[in-house]
């Protein structure tokens, strides 16, 4: 099995400071991790039979490209799920406190119920 390191050389990196230098090193890392998880989910798609997976280079040649032009598919954190289904279901109790506007507990109700949905869409969608 061969090593997970590269050796990559960056055409001027070498007159870098050693922080800035660092920070690309870093920057390099994180995006070739993206890139071959990017590359695994393309093949996963493409993958037939029960043999194991082969990324090809076109798979990753691919991937460069998605993750380029910024169209790689980062998976939604579970957090997010949680609060998207919060908002829908305080949404939903909205509509029923909606239809008793008219008395105080359908005001404080549609209202509380509005707050809820929407601080948990903003907390869910914060980056």
């Amino acid at each position: 099995m061969a090593s997970d390191d590269l050796n990559i050389e960056v055409p001027g990196s070498g007159a870098l400071p050693p922080d800035a230098r660092a920070e690309l090193e870093k920057c390099l890392k994180e995006f070739g991790v993206e890139i071959y998880g990017e590359a695994s989910r393309l093949e996963a798609g493409l993958h037939i039979g029960s043999g194991p997976p082969v990324i090809t280079s076109s798979f990753i040649q691919e991937a460069f490209l998605y993750g380029k032009r910024g169209h790689i598919q980062r998976p939604i954190p579970t957090s997010r799920h949680i609060f998207d289904g919060v908002s829908y279901a305080a949404a939903v109790v909205a509509g029923v406190f909606a239809g008793k506007l008219d008395t105080p507990t359908g005001s404080i109700g549609f209202a509380a119920s509005l707050g809820i949905g929407v601080i948990a869409y903003f907390w869910g969608h914060k980056k």
